[in-house]
């Protein structure tokens, strides 16, 4: 007789089962035994990260007594398995998702822990998370791995089946003999497809054939380079592509039998980006040419290898290339066109220089390119053509742009050890073509290397001139030219060093123009011609007006009226006295930043001549726009006038033009009688030069100025 109700007999199989499983406690008690008695390292946090369950073996693990963790924060364990499993936690109560843990740790007591496993989160129903398991296993203890694989239930298989990692079993042949489902969705197949088969049908050659022999070397010998510790490979996936892998593998001895256990996780993704982070550590983004680093590499093994080749020797170029005003080109049109207009710079550099050609990006707007050539006539013809084609209009975005580029050139030689050497010459020989106004090629000479030399001394002892007073100032007269008559000075600036001695103002203004030096130079100018017209007001030998040169670069800060007035503060009544004179280049480089501040001196009362025209722009449209008042021709034009047929039609077109704006003219280098009398008759206002006095010390001013102002006896 059965011991079943008629009420139990009447149900079907399924809802019993189904009842059973629902019955009070059912779940509670299997999550228990599960929890307990399961071989793993188990752990159940709650949402505050604070653990509320920890079985036997995850205290070992953390080398702490189960009951001590309950109710703690796990980050406040002082174990070194804590942080990747807190990590671990944090990572999934962020995400919501499964999270795999794969890491090797020191051991509490010694030796290491290669954990593995995962942290899943607790939902009741579609809810979120009551809280999070964490299922761990230490993989190389082999204890633990045969109890794995002898007591697999398909609980556990439901976990292995949620962990992100590939994880298969295999025997001592390699015989698979249990794979989740990552796995198979990693390689391709179904579960059926491998369960049986060997191992070698998810490797690539050489690696299928050489497992068997791997294998049986490690039974042999028990050593491995793979086994306890992970290691990066390849797999092959069932439609033959393959992908790189990251392996960890564990072996269980369970008495005759030894059965192994593989963690793979695809690492393809992480790969890509570690190969893009290299590519653009060793290329720039944009042009996707060389780093100067990487650049340096490349060309030191190219002529380490090339010096290797014997006789004769083997000759290089490198090129320097940098594209003058380049900022213009993104003001005026944008970045996104001036990024692709380099883009089809280094395009056309490739397509002139030769194949095996290194290029690489030094700066924003500089380039080296190393190649090798015949000879010297051979890479001055490439420079020329390299010249001529990224000087040629440019397409770019929508844009026709014409860039101006400066091209800097050094061979190899027996003097040369290093790449950097040779790129050192390069950058001189650019320098050179910079300093002579860019746009053009220019090979390194010897002399170069001299003559930075002298720069960069001049540069250093002119940073300290002014505090060692070994500037001042001397005075040039500038004539009425139908009286005769002083009516101006001008200010200029001479340097003495205690040990070089007197430097030319054509050498170290350059070299304080490029430095920045020029600007405190200036402003030190500027307070010393105050100063020495508050002495001649005092002495009554004041000319009308006393002119010093400003720079470009103090011009255009925008700051000059506010500076002028603080010097003038206490003698005001000395503005109508003061003169500035600004070259062409700097009136035109900011036309609205000149104009606002020649508005800004006129207001108070300085008067500002644009120096040395002719020798720059000389338009018109400009200088009409100008709130100048002197126009002073460039003694270019004087110097051989009048029998000069044509600088002398120049000079009458320049006076003529310039009254014809209401502007004073002064003719600058004025050394013969010749000269006076044509410039005279031209209608020349004011005249300045040798003829009428060399520069002086302020008291031969003083006494040229009080000789002619003494009452005729």
């Amino acid at each position: 007789m059965s011991n079943r109700t008629a009420t139990e007999t009447e149900q079907p199989e399924e809802l019993r089962v189904l009842s059973f499983t629902r019955a009070p406690g059912f779940m509670a008690s299997l999550a228990a035994s599960f929890l307990d008695h399961g071989h793993f390292a188990t752990v159940y946090m709650d949402e505050a990260q604070r653990c509320r369950h920890a079985d036997a073996r995850f205290g070992q693990l953390l080398g702490a007594a189960p009951d001590s963790l309950v109710g703690r924060v796990l980050a406040d364990v002082d174990s070194p398995c804590v942080a990747p499993i807190a990590e671990a936690f944090a990572k999934v109560v962020q995400t919501g998702a499964t999270v795999p843990v794969d890491c090797v740790v020191p051991r509490p007591g010694g030796g290491r822990v290669l954990l593995t496993g995962c942290v899943v989160p607790h939902r009741m129903g579609a809810q979120d998370p009551e809280g999070y398991l964490g299922v761990f296993q230490d993989i190389a203890d082999e204890e633990r791995i045969a109890d794995f694989l002898m007591r697999r239930d398909p609980f556990v298989s439901t976990l292995l089946d949620a962990a992100v990692d590939g994880i298969v079993i295999a025997d001592r042949r390699g015989v698979i003999r249990s794979i989740n489902k990552s796995c198979c969705e990693q390689f391709g197949y179904e579960e059926r497809e491998l369960v049986g088969r060997n191992l070698t049908v998810l490797m690539p050659p050489p690696f299928s054939r050489d497992h068997d022999r791997f294998v049986n070397t490690y039974l042999a010998t028990d050593r491995s380079k793979i086994i306890g510790m992970g290691r990066e490979t390849l797999g092959k996936r069932k439609d033959g592509t393959v992908f790189p892998v990251h392996i960890s593998v564990g072996q269980a001895r369970m008495g005759e039998e030894t059965a192994f256990v593989g963690i793979i996780r695809d690492i393809s993704d992480r790969l890509a980006a570690e190969q893009r982070a290299s590519y653009l550590a060793r290329h720039d983004p944009l042009t996707g040419v060389l780093t100067r680093t990487a650049f340096l590499e490349e060309c030191e093994a190219v002529l380490a290898d090339a010096l290797r080749e014997g006789e004769p020797p083997p000759c290089f170029a490198l090129f320097s290339l940098d594209v003058d005003q380049f900022s213009d080109v993104n003001e005026a049109f944008g970045f996104h066109v001036g990024d692709a207009a380099l883009k089809a710079l280094v395009s056309r550099v490739t397509e002139v220089l030769p194949k095996a050609t290194y290029i690489c990006r030094i700066a924003a707007d500089e380039f080296a390119a190393l190649s090798r050539v015949d000879d010297l006539e051979h890479a001055q013809a490439l420079a020329e053509v390299l010249h001529d084609r990224v000087t040629a209009s440019i397409y770019a975005d929508r844009h026709w742009v014409r860039l101006r580029v400066s091209v800097g050139a050094a061979l190899l030689d027996n003097t040369v050890q290093r790449v950097e050497e040779l790129n050192a010459k390069a950058k001189l020989a650019l320098q050179s073509v910079q300093h002579n106004g860019g746009n053009a090629v220019c090979f390194y000479t010897p002399e170069m290397a001299a003559a930075a030399t002298r720069r960069m001394l001049l540069t250093m002892h002119l940073a300290h001139a002014i505090e060692r007073n070994e500037l001042h100032l001397v005075y040039q007269p500038i004539i009425d030219s139908k009286t005769g008559i002083v009516t101006s000075a001008e200010a200029l600036l001479r340097w003495t060093h205690h040990t070089l001695g007197a430097i030319s103002p054509g050498e170290f203004i350059p070299v304080a123009e490029e430095s920045g030096l020029i600007v405190p130079i200036t402003d030190w100018v500027l307070s010393t011609v105050v100063r020495q017209m508050g002495e001649w007001d005092g002495q009554g030998v004041l000319p009308k007006r006393v002119f010093l040169n400003i720079s470009g670069q103090q011009f255009l800060r925008g700051n000059l009226a506010h500076r002028l007035m603080e010097l003038l503060e206490n003698q005001p009544h000395l503005r109508s006295h003061l003169g500035l004179e600004i070259t062409e280049q700097a009136a035109v480089r900011d036309l609205k930043v000149a104009i606002r501040t020649l508005s800004e001196l006129a207001d108070i009362g300085v008067q500002v001549a644009i120096d040395d025209f002719g020798s720059g722009y000389s338009s018109l449209s400009y200088v009409q726009q100008l709130p100048v008042a002197k126009l002073k021709i460039d003694r270019a034009f004087i110097i051989d006038v009048p029998e000069n047929s044509r600088n002398a039609a120049l000079v009458r077109a320049a006076v003529g033009m310039a009254h014809g704006l209401g502007l004073v003219t002064v003719a600058e280098g004025v050394e013969t009688e010749e000269q006076r009398e044509f410039l005279a008759s031209t209608g020349c206002d004011q005249l300045q030069g040798y003829l009428f006095g060399r520069p002086m010390m302020p008291e031969a001013l003083a006494e040229m100025v009080r000789g002619q102002r003494k009452p005729a006896p």
